[in-house]
């Protein structure tokens, strides 16, 4: 092992004598390539050099792609194939699929994205494994099952287009290489391969005069084992250890290894920063680095191009139209302003995930408050509209300047200054712009959507990795800590689960085949080959190694890996320690407690602008600061997405279906009368009726289909509910949705009754439909819930109170009052009520409403905002982040 402190991340002891033999050394990937090239120019520079021989090194794929390349240039094997990309062979197998399912139609594929990438490793795996194709004993395996079946057409008809476009892929390079006699090119030296396949290996073979296999790492280190309570705790406290270790020696070499690199990256880099104080003005000064970095189309600059894009399209979602109006990176949406607040409540309203460009444009262009009006962004929007991009079909080269010019549109990058990251990834752009028109060769002309969706694959496929200084700590995905030597290494996710991983054997070859020759993921055998095999290169390339796991992932429980049998777990149920750092941080930071829950009174003045009907008591009784936000501040949470209709839209729909219904019976006689097919006529003239009378814009959404399945549900649901109001005894409707305004507490309110019936000796019934479950309950108590019903017994001469709950197979009227003969409406007030008051009859139960509802009125007016929920208030509020409900202030810290 190199010395404690040295910055070496390799030790070049063990290969000294193959490099003065004249070896080349072959690491299996480029980073462990380029750490033994940065060793080797150290000890040239600490021996005094001012030039040197670059060292022999490189990655395997890219030695035998430039092997080819030479090969390929020679005089006597002349040839103009061209090497396909990751991304490019993507694109062709997406092309063979399409096609094979235009021609099949015995298969639907649910995932595009996943059999592309599925059919590129197998055919991959099939020629790293030097499986004869052509063999009939092959292709009878094959045929046995039906994705094999298909991937065999697929895997044929692949190669007839390489052959086609003159193009083949890095795989068939090797099987050139592997075939060659008499090229030799000197001794080679495998460098800590954990696996090497049996095509690279016969490749190697071919071309080498003498091949060695050599391990880097002579160390056996101490092995600690540690677990957590949860993935949380044990990112935590890695963090910790980095940053208590750094401050002990800045010089120190840490290797911070991730069993699960995707899911772990983010979470462990903010637990980073916040341990090391790099969160806010210290940002940049981070000593760490990634092995890898973030995908191009998720780095912000990048990301708010491709929305810049997609408004030329014909629509856009949601996600991306904020991003879009928020952007930094263009001057014409740098608003803020009330304006912008008000288009995004224009645009959330519609409940849509997708709006249409052509609507966006309007909206933007046409929004106004006061003497304001339009946006600068609606400018970008018509210029790039102008463009008419959507009726196109180019090749990709030629949608490149389209692009740019889109892009122009909206001044991007902006004017403001990039930092040197931003500088980077815009760099990253051009080069992918490159890429892209590099389809010319594969593709066909493409119409917009197409040509969007393949750039931003291309970005996708484009890895964003700052060009940083080289860093003390370094966090590795399992492949890359191979190989390299650390003073320590914490190794994370070693949860049994997960390591080894469970067998992942491709669909598409018979898995008979892939055991036989031991592909990856083929067999839980050869996953745990895979991982022994690393954590004995780690343990031999550190001083102390410590593994952990989390006791539980996503609420299951976890056991650690088998990998960690035999040694002792250090439980780490307490708190991690808090580095001192983030406790200093905490300690500048002045705090104040003020709990204010009395807002100013409601002037008399003002109270015109808080007119409004049961909602105003309905808040208040629920939590009194949900009232003052919501109706006084104006506080409203934006409308949430839905697919199809929402439950209020489905309610509204069901309200005016019924207004309809009784608009044309009008009393329990004329019901009575009809036979069933009058009745059915009778329901669908209401259904329709109501449909008739809903917003075109609801329509337009949810589309033709939906609102048939809904008229379907609601001529059923009527006809069960008139089953109802046919065992009633007589009855006559003597109002529909009958406005009511008056004053309560200093207040004026506006009501509207739903339906009001004249039973048979006078008495009136006021009723409220309801789709829902509804209860006595809500209205009674020192704050009902759903006040409605009590303010209507309030308003006027009522008998009695009722829900009528119109639910599928649950129709039934829910009240109380002095009526007789209605189902559901208790006559006897003390029973009925005896949970929740003490009141025996009717004027007194009236009374009592009339007390509360008073009360809760002046409450509102007098300016009580307290933060005092009823049990269930917070479920639908939306303003936890304005009341901070979930987030209570500690008075000592």
């Amino acid at each position: 092992m190199p010395p404690a402190g040295s910055s070496q991340y390799f030790d070049l002891g063990p290969l000294q004598p193959l490099l003065d033999a004249g070896f080349t050394l072959l690491t299996p990937n480029l980073r462990l390539a380029r750490r033994i090239k940065a060793e080797w120019d150290r000890r040239q520079i600490e021996q005094g050099m001012q030039s040197w021989e670059p060292v022999a090194v490189s990655a395997i794929d890219h030695w035998l792609q430039e092997r080819w390349q030479q090969m390929s240039a020679a005089a006597d094997r002349p040839c103009s194939r061209r090497l396909l990309s990751a991304l490019e062979q993507g694109e062709l197998w997406r092309q063979v699929i399409d096609e094979d399912g235009r021609q099949y139609a015995n298969h639907n594929l649910l995932r595009v994205e996943a059999a592309i990438e599925l059919a590129q490793q197998a055919r991959e795996n099939l020629l790293r494994a030097q499986v004869p194709m052509s063999s009939p004993a092959v292709i009878d395996e094959f045929r046995f099952d039906a994705d094999p079946a298909t991937f065999l057409r697929w895997f044929q008809a692949f190669n007839d287009k390489l052959a086609e476009a003159n193009c083949l892929t890095l795989a068939d390079c090797v099987v050139e290489l592997s075939g060659l006699r008499g090229a030799k090119s000197g001794p080679l030296a495998l460098v800590d391969f954990d696996d090497i396949s049996p095509l690279y290996r016969a490749a190697v073979v071919a071309l080498a005069s003498s091949v060695e296999e050599v391990t880097s790492g002579r160390g056996d280190a101490a092995v600690l084992a540690r677990s957590f309570p949860d993935r949380r705790a044990e990112l935590s406290a890695v963090a910790s250890w980095a940053a208590a270790e750094f401050q002990r020696d800045p010089n120190c070499r840490l290797g911070i290894i991730l069993a699960d690199m995707h899911s772990d990256r983010a979470d462990l880099e903010y637990l980073l920063r916040r341990s090391f104080d790099c969160l806010g003005e210290n940002y940049t000064s981070l000593p760490v680095n990634f092995s890898t970095g973030i995908t191009l189309d998720r780095a912000p600059v990048v990301r708010d191009a491709l929305r810049m894009l997609a408004a030329g399209g014909r629509s856009m979602r949601m996600g991306d139209v904020l991003g879009l109006l928020q952007t930094r990176f263009s001057p014409r949406t740098e608003e803020c302003g009330d304006l912008l607040v008000k288009l995004l409540q224009q645009l959330f309203s519609d409940g849509s995930e997708k709006i249409s460009t052509g609507r966006l444009r309007l909206l933007a262009a046409n929004v106004a408050l006061g003497d304001e009006q339009g946006l600068a962004v609606a400018k970008s929007l018509m210029a790039v509209n102008a463009m008419r991009l959507p009726g196109k079909r180019c090749l990709p080269s030629t949608w490149v300047g389209l692009f740019c010019e889109a892009l122009e549109c909206f001044a991007w990058p902006g004017r403001g200054p990039l930092d040197s990251l931003e500088f980077q990834q815009v760099e990253n752009w051009y080069a992918v712009l490159e890429t892209f028109a590099g389809f010319d060769a594969l593709s066909a002309e493409l119409d917009y959507n197409a040509a969007l969706s393949l750039l931003q694959r291309c970005c996708q496929a484009s890895i964003s990795q700052p060009q940083t200084a080289d860093s003390g700590i370094q966090v590795l995905g399992p492949l890359e800590g191979a190989g390299l030597q650390f003073e320590q290494v914490w190794l994370c996710g070693l949860q049994g689960s997960r390591w080894p991983a469970a067998a992942r054997p491709n669909p598409f070859i018979p898995m008979v085949l892939q055991r036989r020759h031991a592909m990856p993921h083929s067999s839980a055998e050869r996953e745990w080959q895979y991982a022994s095999t690393l954590m004995r290169q780690y343990t031999s390339g550190c001083q102390q190694l410590t593994a952990s796991y989390s006791r539980q992932i996503d609420g299951v429980p976890e056991l650690p890996s088998p990998l960690l049998k035999g040694l002792q777990l250090l439980p780490e149920d307490a708190p991690a320690e808090i580095n001192p750092l983030w406790i200093h941080a905490q300690s500048r930071a002045a705090r104040a407690l003020f709990v204010d829950e009395q807002a100013p009174a409601v002037k008399a003045a003002g109270r015109s602008a808080t007119r409004g009907g049961s909602g105003i008591l309905q808040a208040q009784a629920n939590c009194p600061f949900r009232a003052f936000s919501t109706r006084r501040l104006l506080a409203e949470p934006l409308d949430d997405y839905r697919e199809g209709l929402s439950a209020a839209e489905r309610g509204s729909l069901l309200h005016d279906a019924l207004y309809a219904l009784w608009g044309e019976l009008g009393d329990s006689a004329a019901l009575q009368a009809m036979n069933a097919s009058i009745l059915q006529e009778t329901v669908n003239r209401a259904v329709e009726a109501a449909v008739e009378a809903a917003h075109d814009s609801m329509k337009q959404r949810v589309g033709l289909h939906c609102i048939d399945l809904e008229c379907a549900r609601l001529v059923s649901l009527l006809q069960q509910w008139l089953q109802f109001e046919q065992s009633r005894e007589p009855f006559r409707v003597v109002a529909r949705e009958l406005p009511i305004e008056f004053q309560l507490g200093g207040l004026t309110l506006s009501l509207r009754v739903d339906r009001i019936d004249e039973l048979a000796d006078g008495s009136r019934l006021v009723i409220d439909y309801k789709s829902g479950r509804s209860s006595l309950s809500s209205w009674l108590g020192a704050r009902p819930s759903q006040p409605q019903l009590p303010l209507y017994g309030i308003t006027g001469e009522v008998d009695g109170l009722a829900f009528a709950q119109v639910r599928a197979r649950d129709c039934k009227m829910i009240g109380v009052g002095q009526v007789a003969g209605v189902p559901g409406v208790q006559e006897d007030i003390a029973r009925a009520v005896k949970r929740y008051s003490a009141q025996q009859d009717w004027p007194g139960l009236v009374a009592e409403w009339r007390s509360n509802l008073q009360r809760l009125a002046s409450e509102f007016v007098s300016g009580n905002a307290e933060v005092d929920p009823l049990p269930g208030a917070c479920t639908f509020c939306g303003l936890q982040a304005l009341c901070r409900i979930d987030h209570p202030v500690q008075e000592q810290v």
